[in-house]
């Protein structure tokens, strides 16, 4: 069952990198959003994944999934404004692409997503 989870929730992460971002344009105030800054950036070198517009009050989950398929997971915690600035970097050359969500129970709600290349 739990495998099972796991393999949706990848799924589901492909399938939202393919997507525009949250970030796009077109949303609106109050819209959650993610954004890299810079959106391109060399292998181990450090970049800021800001999200925004996120619920209050409620576990946020970060998966982040690289080059080569594999997606992680962690915890991020309650925010009190809606918003989170994290220092990351990667370890591999490709597209990694960064999901806010909620927390996972019948189903996960994807509310962010953005993707950063590193050379």
């Amino acid at each position: 069952m739990k495998r099972t989870l796991l393999t949706f929730i990848a799924l589901a992460i492909v399938a939202l990198g393919t997507q525009p971002s949250f970030a796009a344009g077109h949303a609106r105030k109050g819209d959650p959003g993610c954004s890299i800054s810079p959106a391109e950036s060399p292998v181990g070198a450090t970049y800021v994944v800001t999200s925004w517009g996120l619920p209050t009050g409620t576990a946020i989950n970060l998966w982040v999934t690289g080059p080569d398929g594999t997606t992680n997971g962690s915890p991020l915690g309650s925010t009190p404004d809606g918003t989170f600035n994290l220092d990351e970097s990667s370890d591999a050359a490709g597209v990694w692409t960064f999901v806010f969500s909620g927390p996972v129970k019948q189903h996960t709600v994807v509310y962010a997503t953005c993707s950063v290349e590193a050379y």
